[in-house]
């Protein structure tokens, strides 16, 4: 079985352990709202019976569009990649009627939409280290630690959009070095097309994308060495970048009348003409920009909630080596990670003064992680390079990094995704320190132990009847027991799930551990 075969696989089952067969935010269930109502006929905005608006531009109540119809206030690439998946869910509720339809619909997206697409990215992940010349050991070994020592790996579970644009962005990256690599224009092509794509699933990513155009462009220039060259292939890349960043214009002018507006822009036009909003307390001047932008900057490098340095804790000594190594790595590299880093200070400047910089209560630092995925590419191969040329004690202390890391990992999607957040809503002890890994590995031991502190829910039954719902395993099999409880109609069906469910399980720890052995 070839190498690229065998990743695939680890990741396919990686990741179906850890899917919770839920989209795991509100975002996400917008956007599949969205999707549903294209193909129905509906109207987006769907606002339950009795549902309390409490500010203005609550992203429930959507915007006002062309013909006073009311649109979901985001892109729309998330949603063209949910609605096969929404339409297939919808179709299936009519064989397995004691699934709830949204909940079916939901399901469906999680397992034959995402989670191909996070194999996808892992894929692309070892693309982009091959033709860096890392040798398949390393590139095999490094694209299964970048899925399980990573924050990839919470976003695997939790679909807001963060992996697609990892993957498209990786796919750029990777395409626009084999188009300099070997010369074939379909490559450029590709490179474009694939940003063009994550512009239309997220705006800000035009980041993304002069980044990527700027790789292209340096790697040009200093392999061929020729003005034309350059030209040439930054027009390849910028006709394959126009379709899916003009259809997204096309989209909003449907939505909102103008090719230059974006549903956020609008939002933030109508916050104060909207009738929807009438009664509301007014926001502060300048919102959602009412940071100052050491907020947004410090917040994501060094807040204890959200600092990539703590959520990723391979991305530190994966600098320190960098800086060890900067003069022994190829140019191409090098310019990678000068762009790399670029990217991310674009981004720590982008959100600085935006009042949700820290992506609300998503885990880690939303805005800023893919940034770090990127640079950890191939500062990761690095890492595992030398781990596996290293003599014992160093070996040790980069296996207890790595060990670390992937624990981090684990426990980020071992339990739902908004606990610490309700938690500190109610005052749990330890909540207001606002360490959310602490909390979340705290919640996780007791799980097995609900009398070891005063931080577990069990110890706090004034607290427990809001937490309870949130408060066990977020896999698969254990979500479903909770609708089991519900639903006594769910129940054979939970312990059907939970038998395969470890036999995934068991599946995913035995091919990476037999793979990692192989290569060792």
């Amino acid at each position: 079985m070839k190498t690229l075969t065998k990743i695939a696989l680890i990741a396919l089952l990686c990741f179906a352990t850890v899917n919770s067969g839920t989209l795991g935010t509100l975002d996400t269930d917008l956007r599949l709202q969205m999707a549903n109502a294209w193909w129905t006929g509906t109207e987006e905005v769907q606002v339950r019976p009795g549902y309390q608006l409490k500010v203005r531009g609550d992203i429930v109540a959507g915007v006002m569009g062309v013909g006073g119809r009311r649109y979901i206030a985001y892109e729309q690439g998330q949603s063209m990649l949910m609605l096969p998946g929404d339409w297939l869910g919808t179709q299936l509720h009519q064989w397995f009627p004691n699934i709830p339809s949204q909940d079916l619909r939901k399901l469906t997206v999680s397992f034959l939409i995402f989670l191909p697409l996070n194999v996808a990215a892992v894929v692309a992940c070892f693309w982009l280290l091959r033709l860096f010349d890392f040798g398949e050991r390393i590139a095999g070994l490094t694209s299964i630690a970048w899925l399980l020592g990573t924050t990839v790996l919470h976003y695997a579970q939790v679909h807001q959009h963060n992996n697609q644009v990892l993957l498209f962005v990786t796919i750029g990256y990777a395409a626009a070095l084999a188009y300099v690599l070997r010369d074939r224009p379909y490559f450029a092509l590709i490179s474009g097309l694939a940003l063009g794509g994550t512009v239309l699933i997220r705006i800000t990513s035009v980041i993304h994308a002069l980044t990527v155009l700027l790789f292209l462009v340096g790697c040009i220039a200093y392999q061929r060495r020729k003005m034309v060259e350059v030209l040439r292939g930054a027009g390849l890349w910028v006709v394959g970048f126009i379709p899916f960043a003009l259809l997204g214009r096309i989209f909003d002018y449907i939505r909102y009348g103008s090719f230059l507006a974006t549903g956020k822009g609008i939002e933030k036009q109508q916050l104060a003409t909207d009738p929807m909003w009438a009664g509301l307390p007014d926001l502060p001047p300048n919102y959602p920009l009412i940071n100052e932008p050491h907020v947004g900057i410090l917040g994501p490098l060094l807040s204890p909630a959200k600092s990539i340095f703590i959520y990723d804790p391979l991305l530190l000594p994966c600098l320190v080596l960098l800086i060890v190594l900067w003069k022994k790595l190829s140019p191409f590299m090098q310019w990678y990670l000068v762009t790399g880093v670029l990217n991310l200070g674009l981004h720590l400047a982008a959100y600085s003064r935006f009042v949700f910089w820290h992506g609300d209560s998503a885990w880690a630092a939303r805005y800023h992680v893919t940034s770090v995925h990127l640079l950890l590419i191939p500062l990761l191969a690095l890492f595992i390079e030398n781990l596996l040329s290293a003599k014992k004690s160093k070996a040790w202390l980069m296996q207890g990094i790595l060990g670390i890391a992937i624990a981090v990992q684990i426990s980020s999607v071992a339990m739902p995704m908004n606990l610490e957040i309700f938690q500190t809503q109610v005052g749990m002890p330890g909540s207001r320190l606002d360490f959310r890994l602490g909390q979340r590995i705290a919640n996780v031991v007791c799980l097995v132990n609900g009398s070891l502190s005063n931080r577990c829910v069990d110890r706090n039954p004034d607290k427990k009847p809001v937490l309870e719902h949130i408060n066990h395993l977020f896999f698969l099999p254990f979500e479903f027991n909770q609708k089991a409880a519900e639903n006594p109609n769910l129940i054979n069906l939970s312990r059907v799930l939970l038998v395969l469910w470890i036999l995934v399980l068991m599946m995913a720890i035995g091919a990476t551990l037999r793979f990692c052995y192989y290569w060792r």
